[in-house]
């Protein structure tokens, strides 16, 4: 008995709509690309210190969580329980091959979801860029 050709078509399109939905859009990409090409960097103490007190001050008006630690390499204003809601920011200072890179982790803890990630990652790299 032949199988009726629902079946297979049902199939493809739930494959269809999965594949789909893992998709990211044209508008984030295009924050996720500005955010990975303009990642801050500082080469001189005294312009590493200038954008690492920005990043700390950012870091405070933007977290939803006070900073638990802070050293010359990572800034931590985040959360590890899940039953908080609110953004959480860690900023790290990375070597790289002209000096060091500043880069933010923004962490989403809300049940809904926080769609202004990305934006809120191009925003702590405009703002640590534009330290002169």
């Amino acid at each position: 008995m032949k199988q009726p050709q629902i079946i297979p078509a049902l199939l493809g399109l739930a494959m269809a709509t999965a594949i789909s939905s893992c998709a990211v859009s044209p508008e984030t990409q295009a924050k996720m690309d500005e955010f990975n090409r303009t990642i801050p960097s500082c080469s001189s103490s005294a312009d590493c210190g200038a954008k690492w007190d920005a990043a700390r001050s950012w870091t405070e008006e933007n977290s939803s969580f006070v900073i638990q630690g802070d050293s010359d390499t990572r800034i931590f204003a985040s959360s590890t329980l899940t039953t908080q809601s609110g953004l959480g920011v860690v900023v790290y200072r990375e070597e790289s091959t002209t000096g060091f890179n500043i880069v933010v982790d923004i962490e989403c803890f809300s049940a809904y979801g926080c769609s202004n990630l990305w934006d809120k990652k191009v925003e702590f790299n405009r703002t640590i860029n534009g330290i002169r």
